[in-house]
């Protein structure tokens, strides 16, 4: 999914909304030049022409000219805050002996950075307590406290929201390395990348946008699944509402919790042989046609873990995700579920998915169970995404640091199908569940039995 093919699937929702934001402006532009005639004639016309760019632009590349525009935002946005900032901290209890000294701002839009000389007698603690205050005082949507060195404390604002706007998930460009796949954007403008190989559980709540995630990772792998260096493997206990949609893209499906475990434990199996194969030839796997990475996705992990009827499927599928999780990483084998509760005894295995993407989420603790207490004190609050921004979230990088938010394309039934049918594995294999072993079943209790 490159950027430009995402930014032009932004085309009239864009274009409305610019459009309201600057209603006002304009009628206030209309009224001062009605007033002015005719000397403001000149004007008026250069700044209808520039604002007719500027909406042309915004119209047909949103994402670029949220990057120019952001420059000037930022700059405004930190002029305000350093301006009002002696008010800010006397209101929010920060200035009862002296003003914290700003030493220096910096803009990174949509983020306004204040380093500050903390008063005598002050600590990080009680930045920490006044942030909700404060950020509530400059108008910010977000911030975070952190240490500085060892007296200053840095204070960094979320002071615009470039995720606002939905934009359509696309297939990727044929990928050389499958190291990352692209999946959606990142608050600070650039491509939102998912690391392909360690175990990944996206979690969120009921409509916050588990399947643009879903397949945004499917249209990201399918230039490769269609070349044949990966296999996709659906599990939908759905009914497979998701996965029957772009079917042609899997080599196995499983709609019902009997085909879930037969392809669980036929992948297991798969990996055991490769990892016989490879001991003492090779310790990591590389993807080619001959020896496909194979990418288990799960649309509802809980539904085969903790709410399957059957106990003997559920304990067989537990058994096969945790080995899948603890030894599949080094031949090949990838696990991507989805689910709504994060909670332990849903999901007995969360310990082996070592990535993260927290989407909205319930509360505070279900955050914390996800993403960890760091995370949500670093300004990772899945429990305060907007309803109406599905596929928005939190991830935390791999090499370490602060949370990022992002956002996955949007996918849609038509383009799901189309990108199906174009990318379409060539490796399908049938799932044939099992008859059960005879010795499994009840026997029958004789009536002499009984009677003795």
């Amino acid at each position: 999914m490159t950027v430009d093919t995402v930014d032009r699937a932004v085309t009239l929702p864009g274009a409305l909304e610019f459009i309201g934001r600057c209603a006002g402006y304009a009628c206030v532009l209309l009224g001062a030049a009605w007033l002015a005639w005719p000397w403001s004639l000149a004007p008026t016309a250069a700044v209808t022409l520039m604002a007719t760019g500027a909406l042309i632009w915004s119209w047909w590349h949103p994402a670029s000219f949220g990057r120019a525009s952001g420059c000037l935002r930022g700059w405004i946005w930190r002029r305000a805050i350093v301006r009002d900032w002696e008010t800010v901290c006397a209101r929010c209890g920060l200035a009862e002996i002296e003003v914290p000294a700003v030493r220096r701002s910096r803009v990174a839009f949509p983020h306004v950075e204040l380093q500050v000389r903390p008063a005598l007698g002050q600590t990080i603690s009680d930045f920490e307590g006044a942030a909700e205050a404060v950020r509530s005082g400059v108008g910010a949507s977000r911030v975070r406290v952190e240490a500085c060195g060892t007296r200053d404390v840095l204070l960094t604002f979320t002071v615009g929201d470039p995720l606002r706007l939905s934009f359509d998930a696309r297939p990727a460009a044929a990928l050389e390395q499958l190291d990352a796949v692209p999946m959606g954007r990142r608050e600070d403008g650039l491509e939102w990348r998912l690391a392909i190989g360690p175990h990944t559980l996206v979690a969120g709540s009921s409509g916050s946008g588990k399947g643009s995630v879903f397949w945004s990772l499917a249209f990201g792998l399918a230039p490769a699944v269609h070349s044949g260096r990966v296999q996709l493997h659906g599990i939908d206990l759905k009914g497979g509402m998701e996965v029957l949609m772009g079917r042609t893209l899997f080599t196995t499906t499983a709609t019902n919790a009997a085909e879930a475990v037969a392809v669980l434990e036929l992948l297991v199996g798969w990996m055991r042989e490769r990892a016989q194969r490879y001991a003492g030839q090779v310790r990591s796997h590389v993807p080619s046609v001959d020896e496909p990475l194979h990418v288990v996705m799960i649309d509802e992990l809980a539904a085969l873990t903790a709410y399957c009827p059957e106990r003997d499927l559920q304990r067989r599928a537990e058994t096969a995700i945790n080995l899948l999780c603890s030894q599949g990483r080094a031949p090949g084998f990838m696990v991507f579920a989805c689910l709504q509760d994060p909670r332990k005894e849903v999901i007995p295995a969360r310990g082996l998915f070592t990535q993260m993407v927290g989407l909205r989420l319930k509360d505070l603790s279900e955050t914390s169970m996800v993403l960890g207490e760091t995370a949500v004190l670093s300004g990772a609050h899945c429990h305060r995404i907007p309803r109406d921004m599905p596929g928005t979230g939190y991830v935390l990088p791999e090499e370490g640091g602060h949370p990022i938010r992002v956002r996955a394309g949007f996918a849609s039934d038509r383009a799901i199908r189309e990108v199906a049918d174009r990318f379409a594995t060539s490796a399908a294999v049938p799932i044939v569940v099992p008859d059960p072993d005879p010795q499994d079943r009840p026997r029958r209790t004789r009536s002499s039995e009984v009677a003795s």
